[in-house]
């Protein structure tokens, strides 16, 4: 799909939130006149702010879609990836930001030269801040040329050259405030955006009688060819009959198999076909 066939509602929201994100930003240049307006927003951003601020940048595009594809990888056990970057988030916040709020200083290599006093200590902390930031920003401009290049098909370098524009013209122009009130909305609309498809789950999940916590029914309602695009390990819970053509169990397979209850090995290519039920 290229950006002309591209849903217009779909157009119409990427471009409304981009210009919400431009708007607010500018509306924060207006009020950045200092250094301290520029760097910590004069210390004035309240805490419902800055922790909607917070929020926003943990709901970012790397974030969310890493570990949306690692839970899609390995399973539920992925969830403790974020509950670990939350804790660092509050590591952060206790013994980062509370001190160099305490402090007067605006960056971490202001704090660490204020506190050790050495011009060396300043500048190594300064490459760790900076190395930190490069590495972030991959994934962050990975995830936003992957988004646009699925919903408009436009070439992934444009998604990460236009959201690097739109931020480097909010931090450039207000500094931490226009920063502050743009991630504060971005965690509104991300929230919303969550929100509104588990909502909609949940209603299709409740109106099914199945029990609460019961497995899903391993059937098929209709006959079903599956491509085995990876190496997996499928986990057979009873015999079965199905249809193969590729590798199992590392020999060659050709037609109907029967498979036993237990582990099987499928190599990257085999395709698997399901009758109905």
């Amino acid at each position: 799909m290229t950006a002309s066939t591209a849903p217009a509602l779909t157009v119409a929201a990427l471009v409304l939130a981009a210009l919400a994100t431009v708007a607010i930003g500018a509306y924060g240049v207006r009020l950045a006149r200092t250094t301290s307006d520029f760097l910590v927003a004069s210390r004035s951003v309240g805490p419902r702010w800055n922790a909607a601020a917070i929020s926003g940048e943990y709901l970012s595009a790397a974030s969310f879609l890493g570990v949306a594809g690692l839970i899609a990888k390995y399973g539920a056990d992925a969830l403790w990836y974020p509950v670990g970057f939350t804790a660092g988030y509050l590591a952060l916040l206790l013994f980062v930001a509370a001190p160099l709020r305490r402090s007067g200083a605006y960056t971490v290599p202001d704090f660490a030269e204020f506190r050790l006093g050495s011009l060396r200590l300043r500048r190594l902390a300064a490459t760790v801040v900076v190395l930190i930031c490069a590495v972030y920003l991959i994934p962050q401009f990975q995830g936003a040329g992957l988004t646009l290049h699925i919903l408009l098909g436009v070439p992934d370098w444009v998604g990460a050259v236009a959201v690097g524009a739109i931020v480097l013209a909010n931090v450039v122009g207000g500094g931490m405030r226009s920063i502050t009130l743009v991630q504060a909305f971005q965690y509104w609309l991300k929230l919303t955006a969550v929100a509104l498809p588990a909502l909609v789950l949940l209603g299709h999940f409740l109106a099914d009688e199945r029990e609460l916590g019961a497995p899903a029914p391993p059937v098929v309602s209709e006959r079903t060819t599956v491509d085995v695009t990876t190496d997996v390990v499928v986990r057979v819970g009873a015999p079965q009959q199905v249809s193969i053509t590729g590798t199992l169990d590392h020999r060659p397979v050709d037609g109907p198999l029967p498979q036993t209850p237990g582990p099987h090995d499928q190599a990257a290519g085999p395709r698997q076909e399901h009758e109905a039920g």
